[in-house]
Order: C-alpha cells, then sequence, then structure tokens
C-alpha cells in the first residue's frame, strides 16, 4: 500500500511538471474545444501551443503564460474600439498569425493593438488595422518584431499612435515589416537595436531614433513621410542600404541628424526629399566624427544641408545628381573642419585628362546665387531660372563678387557611383518641371544691362523632311540608383502626328518629356528632328514648345510685358494673328495675376509657340483648370494640330486622349505596354480609372469610412480622396457621399488603379 502511495505521488509530480517534449497543443474555434483564446490560456500551462482558428474573437486578452498563440487562417482579436487589444507579459511568448484590430482611441492610456511587456517575446506575422499604437515594446529586451503589417487609426497624423515603438527594450529586432499610415516609428532608450527590411510610408517620422546607441537600420524603405528618419543623440548607428525617398513634410528631412557621434551611413539612396540629409550639431563629442560613403543625392531639393557649425564631416565616393542645391550651408555661412573626397558633382565642369576616372581639377561649391540662397531662402523663387544663371556668369566674370567657396573636393569623380541591391520603391513619382517666370525677368534685365544690339530673330524651325520622323526615341532609360523610372522605351512619332502619353501618376510620363527636353541625364538614344538633345539641346529645342503643368509666371507683369521678356530670350517676335487667335489680344495691358487660370494656359501656350516650333510638348495642360477653360483650351489645341503640329501630350482623361490622339503610349512603372490607336484600348487594365474626389479637409476621414463601408477602397491622396471604380460605375461612389451628407465640390477621373501615393 505504501509503495503504492509512492508511485501516484512520484506519478503526479512527473505529470505537474511535464518535460518539454509532453507541450500541448490547445484548439480554438467558434465550434470547440476552446471557444475563446482567454479560455484556452486558462487550461494552458508554461510551453503550450494554442492554435487559434479563423473567426472573430473579443478582446481584451491579456496572455501571462509562455505559450506559442498561432493564429490559422486569419482570426481576428477584436477590442472593440476600448483599451489595449492584447497585452503579452510573459517571457518567451511566440504570438503570430493573428489579425489585430479595434484598440482604443486614448493617447493618454496608450491604447495599442500589441502591448509587450516581457522580454524574448516573438511578435511576427500578424496585420493589425485601426489600432491607435501599433506594436508597443516596454522593457522587452531580446524581442522579435518581425513580418507584420501595421495600419493606424483613420485619424489626422497628430491624434495618430506610433505604429512600432520600442523603449527602454535592447537588443530587439525589426525586420520586415509594413507600416502605413502611422504617427512614427519610435525606438528610444534601447541599444543594439536592428531595424532591416522594413517599409515605412505615410507617417510623420518614418524612424525616430533617440538614446540608442550600436543600432544598425539596413535595406529599409522610408517613402512619403513628412521625415523619413530622424536620427537623435545616438553614438555608432549604422545606416546602410535604404532607400529614402518622396518625404516632403514641412521640414521634409530623408534623414535628419542630431547630436550623433561616429554615425555611418552608407550606400544608401536620398531621393526626391526636400533635403536628402540634415546635420546638426554632428558630431557633438570632440572625438567623434559622421562618415557619409557611396550613398546617392538625387533629384533633391537640396542635397545636403549642414549648419555652419558642425565639424568633422567626412563626404566620400557619393554621388550627388541633378539635386536643386547639392550643399546647403544653413543659415549661411562657411564650412569648416569637414574633408569632401572622391565624390561625383553631376554639375562638375573639370576634365580627366589622364583618365583615371578623377577630374584633373577640384570641385568648388562657389555659386554666388547658391551663397545668397543660403542666406536668403526666400530666393528659392529662382532657382534653375535664367537669373541664377546669369547671377553666376556675373559672379565668374567679375572674381570680386565672387564668393568664398563653400566646399572643395580636390579629387572629384567623373562617374556617378551607385549602390546596388537597394530596397525599390513601389512606384516611381515624377518630379516636376518649374520655370519661375521671375527668374527669367531678372535674366532679361541683365541681358538688356549687356545686349545693346536687337536680338536676331531666327527662321521658325523647319520639320524633318517626309520620309525622317519628327521625333525618334530608342531603348530610353533613366535610372535613379537601383530604382528604374523609365525603362528601355523606344517609339517614333512622324510630323503632324498627336500622340498622347497615357499611364497612372508616376508611369514615367514627366520623366519621358523631360528627357526629350535634354533636362534629364538619361541612356538610350533621342533625336528631335534629327538632333540630339544631351549634345545640340539649343538646336533641338528650337524645334520643341513646351508647355508645364505648373505655370510660374510673375504676377506684377501684365500680359504684353511677360511676352515680350520671353520673346527677347527666345530671340523671337509676338505674332500678332496667333494672339488673337488666342483670345489674349485684348489682355495685353492686364497683370497676368488678374488672369483666369485657363487665360493663364492660354499664355503658356502663347508663349511655347513664339518661334513656331513644329512639334508641341504638353505635360498634363489641362490638369488645374475648371470644365469651360478646359473644354476653351482643347479647342485650341486641336485647331494648331489641324494646322499641322506636330503634338506630344500627357493626360490622365480618357477624353482628351480620344478627342486629340491620333496613337497613344500606354506607360506603366517605367515601361511602354503599348502602342495603338485610342479605340484600342478600351478593354486594357491601364484604362480603367481612378475617381479622386475633391473634399473639405474636415470630411476626408468621414467620406473614406463611408466608401469603406459600401466596399470601395478608398485612399488620401493629399487633400482628395482616390477611389477604384470598376467601368460604369464612376458615379456610384459621389451619390453615396451626397447621401450620407458629404458634398463633393469637384472630381477627376484617372487612369489605373492607383495605390495610395
Amino acid at each position: 500500500m505504501r509503495r503504492a502511495r509512492c508511485w501516484a505521488v512520484v506519478l503526479g509530480l512527473l505529470v505537474g511538471l511535464r518535460a518539454p517534449g509532453w507541450a500541448r497543443t490547445l484548439v480554438v474555434s467558434p465550434q470547440g474545444p476552446f471557444t475563446t483564446p482567454a479560455a484556452a490560456l486558462a487550461a494552458a500551462q508554461a510551453g503550450d501551443t494554442i492554435e487559434v482558428q479563423g473567426g472573430t474573437y473579443a478582446g481584451p486578452l491579456v496572455v501571462d503564460k509562455r505559450v506559442r498563440l498561432v493564429g490559422r487562417d486569419w482570426p481576428v482579436l477584436d477590442g472593440g474600439g476600448r483599451g489595449t487589444v492584447v497585452k503579452l507579459t510573459a517571457a518567451g511568448i511566440v504570438f503570430s498569425g493573428f489579425v489585430i484590430r479595434g484598440s482604443g482611441a486614448s493617447l493618454d492610456q496608450e491604447n495599442s493593438g500589441i502591448a509587450v511587456e516581457a522580454p524574448d517575446v516573438v511578435v511576427a506575422h500578424n496585420r493589425l488595422a485601426d489600432t491607435l499604437f501599433g506594436i508597443y515594446l516596454r522593457q522587452a529586451p531580446g524581442s522579435v518584431i518581425r513580418g507584420n503589417v501595421i495600419d493606424g487609426k483613420a485619424l489626422p497624423v497628430p491624434r495618430r499612435g506610433d505604429a512600432i515603438r520600442v523603449w527602454y527594450s535592447n537588443g530587439v529586432h525589426i525586420t520586415g515589416n509594413t507600416v502605413r499610415r502611422g504617427r512614427d516609428v519610435v525606438l528610444w532608450y534601447s541599444t543594439a537595436l536592428s531595424v532591416r527590411d522594413n517599409v515605412v510610408q505615410d507617417g510623420r517620422y518614418g524612424l525616430h531614433f533617440m538614446y540608442c546607441d550600436d543600432a544598425r537600420i539596413e535595406h529599409n524603405l522610408l517613402s512619403g513621410n513628412s521625415v523619413g528618419a530622424f536620427l537623435m543623440y545616438s553614438r555608432r548607428l549604422h545606416l546602410h542600404r535604404n532607400t529614402i525617398a518622396h518625404n516632403r513634410g514641412p521640414s521634409g528631412y530623408g534623414v535628419g541628424l542630431k547630436d550623433m557621434d561616429d554615425a555611418v551611413l552608407a550606400a544608401n539612396l536620398f531621393l526626391d526629399n526636400r533635403v536628402g540629409a540634415f546635420v546638426d550639431n554632428s558630431p557633438r563629442e570632440v572625438t567623434s566624427t559622421t562618415r557619409f560613403q557611396d550613398n546617392v543625392f538625387a533629384f533633391n531639393d537640396t542635397g545636403v544641408s549642414l549648419l555652419p557649425s558642425v565639424r568633422r564631416n567626412f563626404f566620400s565616393n557619393n554621388s550627388f545628381i541633378d539635386n536643386g542645391e547639392h550643399v546647403q550651408v544653413a543659415g549661411g555661412g562657411q564650412l569648416r573642419g569637414n574633408v569632401w573626397r572622391g565624390n561625383f558633382w553631376s554639375d562638375y565642369a573639370g576634365f580627366d585628362a589622364d583618365g583615371d576616372g578623377t577630374g584633373d581639377l577640384p570641385y568648388r561649391a562657389e555659386r554666388l546665387f547658391e551663397d545668397l540662397l543660403d542666406r536668403y531662402p526666400s530666393l528659392r523663387l529662382f532657382l534653375g531660372s535664367p537669373a541664377a544663371q546669369a547671377i553666376d556668369f556675373a559672379a565668374r566674370a567679375f572674381p570680386l563678387v565672387r564668393p568664398q567657396p563653400k566646399l572643395v573636393d580636390p579629387a572629384p569623380r567623373m562617374a556617378p557611383a551607385l549602390p546596388q541591391g537597394l530596397p525599390a520603391l513601389p512606384r516611381p513619382r515624377r518630379w516636376p518641371l518649374a520655370l519661375s517666370a521671375t527668374g527669367l525677368l531678372a535674366a532679361g534685365a541683365l541681358l538688356a544691362l549687356f545686349t545693346r544690339w536687337p536680338p536676331r530673330v531666327p527662321a521658325p524651325a523647319a520639320p524633318p523632311s517626309g520620309s525622317d520622323p519628327m521625333l525618334a526615341v530608342k531603348a530610353l532609360t533613366v535610372r535613379y540608383g537601383s530604382l528604374r523610372a523609365v525603362a528601355q522605351v523606344s517609339f517614333e512619332v512622324r510630323a503632324g502626328e498627336a500622340v498622347a502619353l497615357w499611364g497612372p501618376n508616376g508611369a514615367g510620363k514627366t520623366t519621358v518629356l523631360r528627357c526629350l527636353l535634354g533636362l534629364l541625364p538619361y541612356q538610350g538614344e533621342v533625336r528631335v528632328a534629327g538632333l540630339d538633345p544631351r549634345r545640340q539641346g539649343k538646336a533641338a529645342r528650337r524645334h520643341v514648345g513646351f508647355v508645364p503643368q505648373e505655370l510660374h509666371f510673375h504676377d506684377d507683369l501684365s500680359v504684353q510685358e511677360t511676352l515680350q521678356l520671353y520673346a527677347r530670350l527666345k530671340k523671337a517676335v509676338p505674332d500678332a494673328a496667333l494672339l488673337q487667335r488666342l483670345g489674349l489680344a485684348a489682355c495685353l495691358p492686364q497683370r497676368v495675376g488678374e488672369l483666369s487660370g485657363g487665360m493663364k494656359q492660354r499664355l503658356a501656350l502663347a508663349v511655347a509657340l513664339l518661334a513656331d516650333p513644329p512639334l508641341l510638348l504638353l505635360d498634363e495642360p489641362t490638369a488645374n483648370l475648371d470644365a469651360a477653360a478646359r473644354q476653351d483650351f482643347l479647342r485650341l489645341v486641336a485647331a494648331l494640330r489641324a494646322s499641322g503640329k506636330t503634338l506630344i501630350f500627357s493626360s490622365h482623361r480618357q477624353e482628351e486622349v480620344l478627342a486629340l490622339a491620333d496613337r497613344v503610349l500606354v506607360l506603366d512603372k517605367g515601361r511602354l505596354v503599348a502602342d495603338a490607336a485610342p479605340a484600342a484600348l478600351r478593354q486594357l487594365p491601364a484604362w480603367q480609372v481612378t475617381l479622386r474626389l475633391h473634399l473639405p479637409g474636415d470630411r476626408l476621414e468621414a467620406a473614406r469610412a463611408t466608401l469603406a463601408a459600401h466596399g470601395y477602397a478608398a485612399h488620401r491622396n493629399g487633400r482628395s480622396l482616390c477611389v477604384a471604380v470598376p467601368p460604369g460605375d464612376r458615379g456610384r461612389p459621389i451619390a453615396l457621399l451626397l447621401e450620407a451628407g458629404i458634398p463633393v465640390p469637384d472630381f477627376d477621373l484617372e487612369p489605373g488603379n492607383h495605390e495610395e501615393a
């Protein structure tokens, strides 16, 4: 009897302790055996697996045991709009495969989708939607956040929580997550972090670092935020092989550095940000450095902006490509104590006689206009205009006014070095071509001072012979680092043809037009009337008139003064008959600022036609016009086409393409996918439409919710809402909004099914 009791005690102890190999799997489903995760958790012991089948389960859920919670077929944990949906409070938990939604909306209480309050927790492959804070780690060292998709609540940016927040949690790995519409990804007071292969879009600060030493940020895409990453008060941070693009908020930094020591930024692509990298008091310690190496700064308003007090920054083997200003001294002054060596500068005018790939003359950033711009940022209005060019010409001609160089690169590279293997953008965006008429006014004044004879009026440009195309494009390719904005595009346009460029925003339409004007570097071949715009730019452009989408005229000039200014710069004479035909003859004394949008567009067309070019390029010329002005402008363009002008135009309106085009070139992600008559394109996916609704700013979120409730995928794009609509269903979203009491003052139809920009 005593022996039997002893065996019973031993067996009980073994069952209670349970060796790891004896861990159980508890199943939760609407049919049982457990019908809620909380019930299974109450019965589980450390080391068990809780498998939750598809279905919707009510939150909140507190997991206080070391278990594996695994979702199958995407079970939903719904917080019902109250508090935090899931709390993980035991070390070693694995939580994966769930849809988490419906947290509360209290910033004070930091309502979250998933809150982690223990070490070594793995949160992987979950989908979070309608949560204020997404995944929140508090004192959770060694944890992993991997492969999650996080969408914030539909709130204005100041009211959002952080999509990911890591607080006092060392050694955390954040890998392969997609974050959209959060406030920030906050990483504070944590060391040895790894942030890799993530996509962070449409937030305030993509990444927000403070007091995080020894972090590695690698191979992430930070796009469309106000700031790509702000890195502050940290040591030995490595930013490596990231794509940082289209960050254009109030500050618009791709990356901001403040009080950083021994940071290394290497092999990153900084593309189309307001400022690629901003450096403030970095490094802060006298024994520390900051190193920028092998990066590409391309098509930013400013490549790098540094405060004049910063020292010990080393720039080597970077490529500065067509930035509005490569390097800015914020507030003006001189840069001292920094090293620039072996960088590529797209405006370098030196030579390489010995062919070793290094310029034989130093690169000097000593433009007078840039010096003035750094001190008076309002002069950015003139950037890229003939006024800026004339000021720099005067500085070269009269050395007394030449500024001290803000930097000297003694060994500039002759070719850019473009890093490979960078994260690709979901699609390229357009880089707007903005020409300042105010700048042209200043240039015209300088020309009047130095040119006392009347301009020679050239004969109208002759079109090519009947056997030659007006325009020939072969294998046109435009690259920004690893990103191809245009890829192997080939086509020809005969004299007298009207050809439309069609495709969604970012398809490459404007990039192609800029290449035809010789304004972008490209691979391949372009011939305008037999001339190469890269090598014979001035002669080629005599054959071309260009009407941009965004107009920049000087409002204080009269129409007549504006035409005279441009005529002088083009060495042409305004044609009275043309002005009469365009309806401008009666407006000559009127100030440009008093013109309607339609009349300004007519003025732009008159400027484009001043030298009677045979080829007209129009970049969405009616995009900013109301319906009546649009129809008037299209009638003028149709008359020009009938008179024999060759037209190449981009448009997102199907009716314009059908009315004007003989052929349509359909572009998608930079590739030419179709070349056909308009009538043959009706069945193409690219011919389907996105409805862009222009709504009052305070009704955007209500409109999005209304449309989502009826099954429409709608997203914000600036101050408008984009809705994908199937053919024949274009009016229904507007009707639904009107029924909900939401006014729709205006709308546009655009090609294709757009994702959020």
